[in-house]
């Protein structure tokens, strides 16, 4: 009878709660009899999914809608048009003095790429890491081709090294980067476990970008020394993130 009754009046009680204006008291009372009876805590529950329903009317969400929609759009012009103004400013320069564009076609691919890469994790709302991923593929390898024709055609200085080094490489890393997000996706990997395989696949990548450039040693791999600073710190990574994956797993 009294449990009854005790839910009575925290039921009279739940639309004053809901809106914040019991005491202190009444409101620890009522939380305590919340954990302890599920009856009253569905009705809780129902009333507040309600409130905040019948407070979010199509007019309020078409001005919440507009005001978003409005400060993305303000914040795109300010980026915009600081990017055309520091792009401006480095080619003025750069005509001045070297007589040509060379630098600063290098500054400008830059600039460009950032402000794709901020307006796509910005406005993105589905498949977002994979949509980012392409994006920085994509605009890494544009701009490894910007820096190798600027400045061995423009500025007549080193080598043609982007097929022997930058994509080779690029592609390395660009697997690093993909494998684990790939995984994720696909195959539902918790965080915990991408990032273990992430730690794996830096190891690996690092041993490729030095056969790359012709730093490899395959001895180097039994040197302890070498194992320390090229793979402990991912390799005790790998311990702990796949530990706590497990831990995650069996928690479920």
């Amino acid at each position: 009878m009294d449990t009854k009754l005790d839910c009575e009046i925290v039921k009279d009680l739940l639309p004053l709660y809901v809106d914040k204006m019991v005491s202190d008291v009444s409101q620890k009372s009522i939380e305590q009899h919340l954990q302890q009876c599920t009856d009253c805590m569905e009705c809780y529950q129902n009333m507040a999914v309600e409130l905040e329903s019948s407070a979010q009317t199509p007019e309020v969400s078409d001005i919440k809608r507009f005001l978003k929609k409005t400060k993305r759009m303000y914040f795109f012009y300010g980026l915009c048009g600081l990017s055309f103004l520091s792009i401006f400013v480095c080619l003025i320069v750069d005509l001045a003095l070297n007589k040509g564009i060379t630098w600063s076609l290098i500054v400008g691919s830059a600039v460009l790429f950032a402000d794709i890469l901020v307006y796509v994790l910005s406005a993105c709302k589905k498949n977002k890491g994979c949509i980012t991923m392409a994006v920085l593929s994509i605009g890494t390898g544009c701009l490894l081709s910007v820096i190798q024709f600027t400045r061995y055609y423009l500025m007549n200085t080193g080598t043609v090294w982007i097929f022997r080094y930058g994509f080779p490489i690029l592609f390395v890393w660009l697997g690093v980067l993909w494998l684990p997000l790939l995984f994720r996706t696909v195959f539902k990997w918790n965080l915990w476990d991408c990032i273990a395989f992430f730690l794996f696949l830096v190891i690996v990548g690092n041993y490729f970008t030095k056969c790359i450039t012709g730093d490899f040693v395959w001895r180097d791999i039994f040197y302890t020394r070498d194992f320390i600073i090229n793979a402990l710190g991912e390799a005790i990574g790998i311990l702990v993130f796949g530990a706590i994956g497990r831990v995650k797993k069996w928690r479920r």
